[in-house]
């Protein structure tokens, strides 16, 4: 903070950024919402506490408070870029890429020199269609910061989405020289890797005009979850899905991992508790009056989720099949793989009905 808010609440500032340092985000974002209400009439104090917490709702990915909190900051402060940066940014992992240009271009029309504002835009304009004008920004973004690894990996991704891979390989291996430990990195340049011993000709091919359609490659956030079932927890599998698909979509999942035929209504609960109405969410065919939140229109982002966190899965009220879910981790990974997906296996699926054979 360079402005003054007064000795009051210094203290309190260097308490919620502890909790920040420390990944206590829950204690920081209670002390944050304290502040708006104790200080509500000092506009510096009011400002600063809904960046920060705009700031720490985009690190757990609850977008819908990221983007409500950031707004009111940049109402107090417009011409903050750093405030229509973070907005730009939690346009872009739902990939709302007009919203997204739209504010990286106001933050880098305030500091046209910096690397990070240009390459959320580039990367913005980039997905959005316009591959050369969004590679021209990122080229300009390494340019003033070459050793800057988001950057590079930007760059690694962008060339290799159009199957470019002797450039694809040259960023994702500076970005891994620079930083052996950044996932991301490594994960762009497994996956370079890959594709590009994939697209090798071979034998009597290799002579042969191939024609290749470029796939379109992007970082995807990936909720990984636990699905055990509660009547006998040793049989579990871990699925994996994108966090912009529907709980609707984690539910035929399930229903594939544990080798079920027939489909039947389902629910979930997100409080953990069961038959808990206030956070049900329904097949859609299940009569409940009109009244119930529908699973098909609820995206697992939205669902705010914790890590550790659990919540049960209710598959045929007939013979309530119960399934206890719990988020293992959420990952950033450059894919393009089908998602949700089964990724790993315990125990022998139970047949769905008690005269079928089980499964082998």
């Amino acid at each position: 903070m360079n402005r003054d808010i007064g000795p009051e609440l210094h203290t309190i500032w260097s308490e919620a950024k502890e909790h920040i340092e420390q990944g206590q985000y829950n204690k920081a974002i209670d002390i944050y919402k304290y502040i708006l209400i104790r200080y509500g009439d000092n506009n510096i104090a009011v400002e600063y506490a809904n960046a920060y917490l705009g700031d720490i709702y985009l690190t757990l990915r609850r977008l819908n408070l990221a983007e409500n909190h950031i707004k009111k900051a940049i109402d107090c402060s417009p011409d903050n870029p750093s405030y229509h940066y973070i907005l730009g940014f939690t346009y872009s992992i739902p990939s709302q890429w007009g919203k997204a240009i739209g504010e990286f271009e106001v933050a880098l029309d305030k500091e046209p020199s910096n690397s990070e504002y240009l390459r959320g835009l580039g990367w913005a304009i980039h997905s959005a269609g316009d591959k050369a004008k969004g590679l021209a920004y990122l080229h300009r973004a390494v340019d003033l910061a070459p050793t800057n690894v988001n950057i590079l990996t930007d760059l690694a991704a962008a060339y290799l989405s159009a199957l470019q891979f002797h450039e694809a390989r040259e960023y994702a291996e500076r970005a891994v020289h620079i930083d052996p430990t950044n996932a991301l990195a490594k994960e762009v340049l497994s996956n370079i890797h890959s594709f590009e011993n994939g697209f090798k000709p071979r034998g009597k091919a290799a002579g042969k005009a191939r024609t290749i359609t470029p796939a379109y490659f992007s970082t995807n956030i990936i909720h990984r979850f636990k699905v055990s079932l509660r009547d006998d927890p040793d049989i579990w599998r871990i699925i994996e899905i994108k966090e912009t698909q529907m709980l609707s979509s984690l539910h035929k999942a399930i229903f594939k991992a544990f080798n079920r035929f027939e489909e039947h209504q389902y629910s979930f609960f997100i409080s953990n508790k069961p038959y808990d109405n206030e956070s049900e969410y329904i097949s859609p065919g299940l009569n409940t009056g009109g009244t119930g939140k529908l699973a098909t229109r609820i995206r697992i982002d939205s669902l705010a989720l914790q890590r550790g966190q659990k919540f049960l899965y209710l598959f045929d009220y007939s013979d309530e099949w119960w399934h206890e879910v719990e988020l293992i981790g959420v990952i950033e990974k450059v894919t393009l793989d089908n998602y949700p997906r089964m990724v790993k296996k315990h125990g022998k699926s139970p047949p769905q009905y008690p005269h079928d054979v089980p499964e082998r």
